[in-house]
């Protein structure tokens, strides 16, 4: 699978901008309008392979955006910001067993609580915080091939879309840090779908940076 990184920087002065980064949902709608015009089935978010993740830092906003098919810069509004796109094929042949990375990704950490735990009341999933945030990052990042050497948490805004009469809220979590690849296959197929929930507002979307081995 060929996969496109895209990084959109969005003018300031764009009220359509400004209007879309108020909400993940509004993000995702934004995003999916700019691939190509083709049936993508029941499933397009998945179909398309689209994982975003809204990056503050001191130059700014921006919006990173993985994908399987090439964004089209031309379906932006005019003004809305500039757009920046590579291959990634490279980063994922520069994986292999044993090669440090750093990891970025903003995931949304749970778990469920159901009658098994507590008896008489019904099943529901609940946001982690802290070092609960933490373990379930460890647990998560372990299974799909990556053994974190470093951790560095943050708290981020929920995720959040309130259009067409819905309520969705993720509880959004950055961890970043260092780590090694343990399973080349496994952690390939993390970058690839995303880990966790949210994938469709902002969350799940894992960056690599291959370091190099001393």
């Amino acid at each position: 699978m060929t996969l496109w990184l895209t990084r959109i920087t969005p003018d300031p002065s764009s009220a359509q901008a400004r209007s879309d980064l108020a909400g993940a949902g509004a993000i995702h709608r934004r995003l999916m309008s700019l691939l190509p015009p083709e049936e993508l089935g029941a499933s397009p978010r998945q179909a398309a392979g689209l994982l975003f993740r809204v990056e503050e830092t001191r130059r700014g906003t921006s919006i990173l955006v993985q994908s399987a098919r090439e964004l089209d810069p031309s379906q932006l509004p005019e003004g809305y910001g500039r757009m920046e796109r590579r291959e990634l094929s490279p980063l994922l042949d520069a994986l292999a067993a044993g090669r440090p990375v750093r990891y970025r990704i903003v995931a949304s950490p749970t778990k469920r609580i159901g009658r098994s735990e507590l008896r008489g009341v019904k099943e529901k999933t609940i946001a982690l915080r802290g070092a609960e945030a933490e373990d379930w990052w460890r647990k998560r990042a372990h299974e799909h091939g990556l053994e974190p050497r470093s951790l560095i948490s943050q708290e981020r805004p929920d995720a959040t879309d309130g259009s067409r009469g819905r309520r969705i809220r993720h509880a959004a979590v950055l961890f970043q840090g260092v780590g090694t690849v343990a399973d080349t296959e496994a952690l390939r197929a993390a970058v690839e779908r995303g880990i966790g929930r949210g994938k469709s507002h902002g969350c799940g979307l894992l960056s690599l940076a291959p370091m190099e081995v001393s």
